[in-house]
């Protein structure tokens, strides 16, 4: 199974993921990458070699973990091969070596044509040698003298993050919502999926908060579990969830599908075995249960869906006075 996700949640808030690769024909060496070139390859050893997994590598990996967001793969061996114990895949690495210590390593993916970068982890006493950004230069220089065409660096994100390093490597290009690719400088995150369903919430918001009806705002982690298309359980498929109020039918939940941007009212109760579903930890933050909704869901929408936001607005205050047998705190 391979998954390619749109949007993320993190730090309490909705992103939308920009799809980024670089022409290796293209790319030549800035002065500034030079000197790290040097200064990193005149003190320690360098070997691009077929990816290894020992405890060395493994010790980097659980060190970082800390700083990941999102979903976290319990080992290194796990990220490499999603849990399965081989990978089809012809996995690479850079690792770079003071002495006989391994100080820092990435793993990067060779196709036909194209190569993608999957991960790189360093020790952080050595942060004056910029040994991500090294591993990056390294895996480009490495895809140039065999001939492939295309380097994949992963994903940025809509709006300013920690991922934006990836576009100060050179000229990238990026995936746009058409379907082509085009020059990343070219981006406009105005009209980003994650933007768009964020501004429809807050007019639902408004507009509940108008009405005087009650509610509690939660993000949803799991929303992806929905779209999968292998499962024979109906998830949750919100990943902006608006809550309601309780009947004897579950939690009235309302929000935007992130596909088709429609307007979603059910209700949802959660997965009583979430955990055959959900074999990956996750970042502290999504242990919040203000901020998050804390487990895997499950759902069922209204028989006769609301069109539009009148509708729903209509349907939710008659159900405020004749069904629900507990309303949320108001949000603040």
């Amino acid at each position: 199974m391979l998954y390619k996700m749109d949007l993320l949640i993190m730090d309490r808030a909705l992103w939308s993921v920009v799809n980024i690769r670089l022409k290796l024909s293209d790319f030549q060496l800035r002065k500034s990458q030079r000197k790290c070139r040097r200064k990193v390859e005149s003190d320690f050893q360098v070997i691009v070699q077929a990816a290894q997994l020992d405890y060395r590598r493994e010790a980097l990996y659980q060190h970082h973990k800390k700083r990941f967001k999102g979903f976290v793969h319990n080992t290194l061996g796990e990220y490499l091969h999603a849990g399965f114990n081989r990978t089809v895949f012809n996995t690479m690495e850079v690792g770079v070596y003071d002495g006989p210590k391994l100080i820092a390593v990435s793993f990067f993916d060779l196709g036909d044509q194209s190569m993608a970068s999957l991960l790189a982890l360093y020790d952080e006493g050595y942060a004056a040698y910029s040994l991500g950004r090294y591993t990056m230069l390294k895996e480009i220089e490495f895809g140039q003298q065999q001939g492939y065409k295309w380097y994949y660096p992963g994903y940025v994100l809509d709006r300013p993050s920690l991922f934006d390093y990836k576009t100060e490597i050179g000229a990238m290009q990026y995936y746009t919502p058409n379907k082509r690719w085009g020059a990343y400088v070219n981006y406009r995150a105005d009209s980003s999926p994650a933007l768009a369903l964020m501004q429809r919430t807050e007019r639902t918001l408004a507009a509940l908060e108008g009405a005087g009806i009650p509610y509690a705002k939660r993000f949803y982690p799991f929303f992806s579990m929905a779209y999968l298309g292998i499962w024979s359980h109906a998830f949750l498929p919100l990943p902006l969830v608006i809550e309601l109020g309780i009947d004897a039918d579950g939690m009235l939940v309302m929000g935007f599908d992130p596909v088709k941007m429609e307007l979603v009212l059910g209700h949802m109760h959660p997965c009583p075995n979430e955990h055959q579903f959900l074999n990956r930890d996750h970042a502290e933050e999504y242990d919040d249960p203000t901020a998050y909704l804390t487990h895997l869901m499950e759902f069922s929408a209204l028989s006769e869906r609301p069109e539009t936001l009148e509708e729903a607005m209509d349907f939710i205050l008659h159900w405020g006075q004749t069904r629900a047998l507990y309303s949320p705190h108001p949000t603040e």
